[in-house]
């Protein structure tokens, strides 16, 4: 946080702690005169012309006396000043600056600047080297006969100034870019054994010139022969699971130097296949199929043995879990935030979402208590006119009509708190669980009044954060509400029944028996939705810190499946998606703050490997529940570029879960594109 003052103002800065599993370390806040006498130096960079437009920045990263490295973004034939420096010994970098369409780099890289004085003023001059244009090329290997095989490709130009080594697979376009413009480039096909058939690249390779701002198509050239198969083997497969009707697939077979890629039939008679096959070990690939929204997958427990007296295959399919939650659409949705401020339907209406979330309470809590405001009559629930959730959809209704698309209100609700604490007190005083209840059935009731014929499905609910992961957490503290009796659950569902006032849409059902505990509290939650809110589809939340910390995703030994096996073996004893009341999905939780900022850097600052230790722990669970995952609290920022630096947020906004999962064409695979003050943010090591 930055405060600026005027000569003369004083401030008062208050800070306030968010609810949260993660320590809070508070450090010594510091202050740093904006016009130090002793910073009055400055370093004016000159950076030369460009003849024509250029999308690239020029840059420089400076490093000061004290070890601290910024980079600043400068503009072509401008001069950039660097000021408030003291005296001392500055080191400047001029990166090499590079894009699919051109490369630009300095004739010197580097210059070392010392300041006498803390008013002294030094000029650098920057100089560049003849921009270096790029160039594109489509390839592709016209094989029919070798279906989805893989073929590795050696690339170079005849300088030798550019080599790459690439993988193909048959019969689909690749493209590759960053090659050198007006550069003749050779194709080299390295051998391969494919359907018995040795391919290789013929005589003559293929050549290429590609233009700038152009992408050539290029044809890869091969040659084949037959292969010796007399002491191959004659290969019989049965595919099992599969229901009936489902259409031929191909399978890619793979081992060592040897593939196969063969379509087969997909019911449970025995087929011979149409090749024989080279004795080995052999992994399989096919795709998944997908059939009224369940992918079926054939998953291998090991390679398969293919000998001479052992030619019989057996590839089985499993379903996987149901995709599709009701109300939602069948591609992969994302969503915002709101406060459902009026500003809601303008900020969201041109961005394409799929959701709007919103807390529908006051506390943060479940108002097991509620405020005066929220509860006119005194009757211990919250007023049903009151809740956020008509403020909500209202916003929604307004973007869908302007926006023309769908959008799916998601509402927030706890019937226990555990973000704040212990939620022992929600479950085992009885005049907050009397009102937990209430309130819970008011809230269901709110959100199925919104059913109409456009929207089938009013809302979704997500239950109660952080309540399954601190129950796991700290599974000691939580043994008393296990115990028969402990939980008042018939007695208060009851007598919230009774006390409820008149609302559109109530009316007292009969009411099954629970037991009085955890057990039955979590089916009881699950039946007042099913009962009250029928068309509101909703999933109870758990954490990524569940099983003690969420540490073990940026650990080098981390085990996401045996973390997934855990979660889901507590989920499951707990009894939460079993029963006829099941939830229609389970969410995860990732802390909220952009994964760079200062309060969240220190056990949540992720990169690539430990997005993927994230969502190979989540596809355990749900393979497990066989129930369909929300990615909640996934926060949107982003890893900013050198040329963007600290122009669209902070640094304390950093974060990569958007670039990870949206990409950024900017930044592709290359780190060398990332802002240097986020290269140089230092993370904890586990």
């Amino acid at each position: 946080m930055t405060l600026m003052l005027a000569a003369g103002d004083t401030a008062e800065l208050q800070c306030y702690l968010a609810a949260t599993q993660m320590p809070v370390a508070i450090s010594d806040l510091s202050a740093t005169l904006a016009h130090d006498p002793a910073r009055q130096g400055k370093i004016c960079v000159h950076f030369p012309a460009m003849t024509q437009t250029v999308a690239l920045k020029p840059a420089i990263e400076l490093l000061f006396p004290a070890g601290e490295t910024r980079r600043f973004v400068g503009e072509w034939g401008e001069v950039l000043t660097i000021g408030d420096l003291s005296a001392g010994t500055y080191r400047l970098t001029v990166p090499v600056l590079a894009n699919n369409e051109m490369q630009i780099a300095p004739v010197e890289s580097s210059f070392t600047v010392t300041l006498q004085s803390g008013d002294a003023a030094a000029q650098v001059q920057v100089s560049c080297l003849p921009i270096v244009r790029y160039a594109s090329a489509r390839l592709m290997i016209d094989a029919p006969a070798l279906g989805n095989a893989k073929l590795t490709v050696d690339i170079a130009d005849t300088t030798q100034a550019d080599e790459r080594t690439v993988t193909l697979i048959a019969n689909q376009p690749q493209l590759i870019t960053r090659l050198l413009a007006g550069h003749h480039y050779t194709v080299n096909l390295q051998p391969a054994m494919i359907n018995n058939r040795f391919i290789s690249a013929p005589i003559q390779l293929t050549g290429f010139i590609p233009a700038a701002a152009q992408v050539a198509e290029v044809a890869v050239a091969y040659q084949q022969s037959a292969l010796d198969t007399a002491s191959f083997v004659t290969v019989d497969a049965t595919i099992l699971g599969l229901p009936d009707g489902v259409a031929p697939q191909r399978y890619l077979f793979s081992s060592g130097k040897y593939q196969y890629s063969l379509m087969l039939e997909s019911g449970s008679d025995r087929q011979t296949l149409a090749l024989r096959f080279a004795p080995g070990l052999y992994d399989v690939q096919t795709d998944d199929i997908f059939i009224d929204s369940v992918p079926w997958r054939c998953e291998q427990a090991g390679p398969l043995r293919l000998l001479q007296k052992v030619n019989h295959v057996a590839l089985e399919f499993l379903p996987g879990v149901t995709l599709q939650v009701k109300g939602w659409p069948d591609y992969l949705a994302h969503g915002g935030v709101t406060v459902n401020a009026p500003e809601t339907v303008s900020l969201y209406r041109d961005i394409p979402f799929s959701a709007l979330f919103k807390y529908d309470g006051f506390d943060g809590g479940g108002d097991p208590v509620p405020a005066a405001e929220v509860d006119v009559n005194g009757d211990g629930f919250l007023d049903y006119a009151t809740l956020p959730i008509h403020k909500t959809v209202a916003l929604v209704r307004q973007i869908e009509k302007e926006a023309g698309r769908s959008v799916m209100p998601v509402m927030v609700i706890y019937t226990a708190n555990a973000s704040g604490g212990s939620a022992l007190a929600d479950l085992q005083d009885a005049q907050k669980l009397r009102n937990h209840f209430g309130n819970f059935i008011t809230q269901c009731l709110a959100a199925q009044s919104y059913k109409d014929e456009t929207h089938p499905v009013p809302a979704t609910f997500v239950l109660n954060p952080d309540f399954f992961g601190a129950l796991q957490q700290g599974p000691y503290g939580y043994t008393v509400v296990r115990q028969k009796n402990s939980v008042p659950v018939n007695a208060q569902l009851a007598a919230a029944i009774q006390a409820l006032p008149a609302m559109a849409g109530f009316i007292a059902p009969s009411l099954p028996t629970f037991s009085d505990d955890l057990y039955g509290y979590i089916q009881a939650v699950n039946y007042l939705v099913r009962q009250f809110a029928p068309d509101v589809a909703f999933g109870w939340q758990t954490n990524v810190w569940a099983t003690g910390t969420a540490d073990w995703v940026l650990r080098d030994t981390a085990d996401p499946v045996a973390e997934g096996q855990a979660i889901a073996g507590f989920i499951h004893e707990l009894g939460v998606y079993s029963g006829e009341y099941a939830p229609d999905f389970i969410a995860f939780d990732k802390f909220e703050r952009d994964c760079f900022s200062p309060d969240a850097l220190a056990h949540y600052g992720w990169n690539a490997t430990c997005w993927l230790n994230y969502l190979a722990m989540v596809k355990q669970v749900t393979k497990a529940l066989l129930t369909p995952a929300m990615l909640w609290q996934i926060p949107g920022g982003h890893m900013p570029t050198v040329e963007e630096g600290v122009s669209k947020v902070s640094a304390a906004h950093f974060a990569s879960g958007g670039t990870f999962f949206m990409g950024d064409a900017r930044i592709g695979s290359d780190p060398d594109t990332l802002s240097l003050q986020l290269l140089n943010t230092a993370l904890l090591s586990r």
